[in-house]
């Protein structure tokens, strides 16, 4: 039972292990960039990028700059969109703001940490000052547990109202990620595909709607569980309303030739949507250069990320509102479990995840 300072691919981490877990958060932007079995710490069902990763403050823009440019240069496994999720509107890109908002981006500092023979908290902090929010983020985990639980609380600085849209960018990569092989499940009900062209390379129709996991393919229905076809190349998002029905939700990717399980789960009236992003070798531009394999799990209190203000013009989707509110000088808290299980080799899919009294139960298949 340990925290540490550390490294990861070269930049500034800190560390919670106890004897069965281990995760790795980054000062740069406060990415969630691994986590993994003590055993096996090279076993990271998060994305690694196949280009260079850099502290945000250390980015210089090349000739080519684009608002994503930073966060790019950047971005690992699990990072939080906070303020507005998808890209910042042309004014704010002409002041100075790029995709996803400022906490991914921003310089993350640590607030306190406890160890005891039983239990591990750490409690990391950053300032948004276009925002104006602070962000307070406490992990803690127990031990002999397989269960990492985190609680995000935003404080409006600013003596006024604001809206604001959320995100958990959940990212998953290779090795983990396989065509054919890695399966995600969601408690989902509803779906629809991105309201326009998400890409040149899209295998689904824009803007239609479905039953969850059947997406809209160009051809006829596609399995979403699934990544595309390792021959061809394809990128698209859908979002997916988490079953209304439920206090509940949860998302898993299974990779049964690992036997490696990785589930989140969360409150759903915190993040009524998941976001599901493919990149199958499609963007071309540098640094993806038409060789990144990942796959966005991605659990938000908007649908589409689309920013902040197209969201608020939106107001409502699938029932749900679009954005919130943050009152003056308020706080609003939300919290998630991240689960990491070994499962055994012949199992095909999730079928639900429940928290218990003790922990949580899955249900193979």
């Amino acid at each position: 039972m340990k925290i540490s300072r550390s490294t990861f691919r070269g930049r500034t981490a800190w560390e919670l292990y106890n004897d069965v877990v281990r995760l790795t958060l980054l000062a740069g932007g406060g990415h969630i960039a691994r986590i993994a079995w003590c055993g096996k710490p090279k076993m990271n069902p998060l994305w690694e990028t196949p280009w260079t990763s850099r502290e945000p403050w250390t980015y210089k823009p090349p000739m080519a700059k684009t608002a994503g440019s930073q966060l790019l240069s950047s971005i690992a496994g699990h990072n939080l969109c906070l303020g507005w999720f998808g890209d910042a509107s042309v004014e704010e890109v002409r002041a100075g703001l790029g995709c996803h908002g400022e906490a991914p981006v921003r310089r993350w500092r640590r607030v306190r940490q406890r160890a005891s023979k039983s239990r591990l908290e750490l409690v990391l902090a950053c300032d948004l000052p276009a925002a104006q929010m602070r962000v307070t983020r406490t992990i803690t985990l127990a031990e002999g547990e397989c269960a990492v639980r985190l609680r995000d609380a935003v404080q409006n600085l600013a003596r006024r109202d604001v809206p604001y849209t959320m995100c958990q960018h959940v990212t998953i990569g290779p090795p983990f990620l396989e065509a054919g092989v890695t399966v995600c499940d969601l408690s989902a009900t509803q779906g629809h595909s991105f309201p326009g062209a998400f890409s040149d390379q899209q295998r689904l129709k824009s803007d239609t709607a479905f039953a969850w996991p059947k997406g809209p393919g160009q051809r006829g229905p596609v399995d979403l569980r699934h990544l595309g076809d390792q021959g061809g190349r394809s990128s698209d998002f859908t979002t997916q309303r988490m079953d209304p029905s439920r206090e509940d939700a949860w998302l898993s990717a299974l990779n049964p030739r690992l036997g490696m399980l990785l589930a989140y789960s969360w409150k759903r009236a915190d993040y009524p949507w998941v976001g599901n992003w493919e990149e199958n070798r499609a963007r071309m531009p540098a640094p993806w250069n038409g060789r990144t394999l990942a796959r966005g799990l991605e659990f938000s209190n908007t649908p589409f990320p689309v920013g902040l203000r197209a969201a608020v013009d939106r107001g409502t989707f699938q029932g749900e509102k679009t954005f919130r509110w943050l009152p003056a000088r308020c706080k609003v808290e939300t919290a998630y479990t991240i689960l990491l299980l070994p499962v055994p080799h012949d199992v095909s899919r999730v079928q639900d995840i429940r928290p218990a009294e003790d922990g949580f139960e899955v249900d193979l298949k």
